[in-house]
């Protein structure tokens, strides 16, 4: 959870949401823990995600969706 990879992504974000609307819309502000900023890291940075993308291979779910 105290992973900052996702830091940059979390900071363009914040960018181009004008007056944190995120944060009026959710009551939460963007941050390095949520689960949307990481999967857009790992698809920003990691090869392997990519191209598992491009495959139409990719699945992504909370835990409960795997464990079911």
């Amino acid at each position: 959870w105290l992973d900052l990879r996702t830091q940059s992504t979390v900071e363009s974000l914040s960018k181009r949401i004008p007056g944190n609307n995120n944060f009026v819309k959710t009551g939460l502000p963007l941050s390095t823990y949520f689960s949307a900023v990481k999967l857009r890291w790992l698809l920003d940075n990691v090869r392997k995600v990519q191209k598992a993308v491009e495959e139409d291979r990719a699945l992504f779910g909370t835990i409960d969706s795997w464990l079911i």
